[in-house]
């Protein structure tokens, strides 16, 4: 009798997520023409940002909708958005750029290979990026270069910023690295 009862209770839960996973409905997607690899971000406002290697990043609405495209002359990958709002991209064009809420362009910054990297930013709100020419770079907010460090191989990964300040960040030159905020 135990078993029959537990043998239901199994079979009726599996019937109850298998009708739960039927329910589920997409809300909406928005198709960008061309692969998306990077992760997308959320601004206070809800709106969606995301890279694209369509050489662009665009911000999508809460439903689904295009609020705007910012184009840049790579592909496009992961990126940070600001305490003030800004949203910080790397580009395969070489260029880190700072562009505002509303899509209008606040400056970029050169580096001399493409930006994989996802920006990092300090609590002084310095940028911290990385860059296939094997820097790290420190960009201060007005996107003047404050510092680079200079490792081995490319810097794709993401940097880290510790509650002491200390930057992380790896690079293919199999070495992970702990950077001081002064770049030493």
């Amino acid at each position: 009798m135990d078993k029959s009862i537990l043998s239901l209770s199994l079979f009726a839960l599996c019937i109850s997520f298998g009708f739960a996973q039927s329910q589920t409905v997409k809300k909406w997607n928005f198709n960008t023409g061309n692969d998306v690899d990077s992760s997308p971000a959320i601004g206070r406002d809800g709106t969606i940002y995301v890279g694209c290697w369509d050489d662009n990043l665009y911000a999508i609405n809460p439903d689904g909708s295009k609020k705007w495209v910012f184009e840049t002359g790579g592909n496009v990958d992961s990126l940070t958005i600001g305490s003030d709002g800004t949203i910080y991209v790397g580009s395969w064009d070489d260029n880190l750029y700072a562009i505002n809420p509303d899509g209008s362009g606040k400056w970029a910054f050169k580096t001399g290979n493409d930006v994989d990297s996802s920006p990092a930013i300090g609590s002084d709100g310095t940028i911290y990026v990385g860059s296939d020419d094997h820097n790290l770079y420190a960009i201060n907010p007005d996107g003047s270069k404050k510092w680079n460090f200079k490792t081995g191989n490319d810097v794709d990964s993401s940097p880290a910023i510790g509650s002491d300040g200390t930057i992380y960040v790896g690079s293919w030159d199999d070495n992970l690295y702990a950077i001081n905020p002064d770049g030493s």
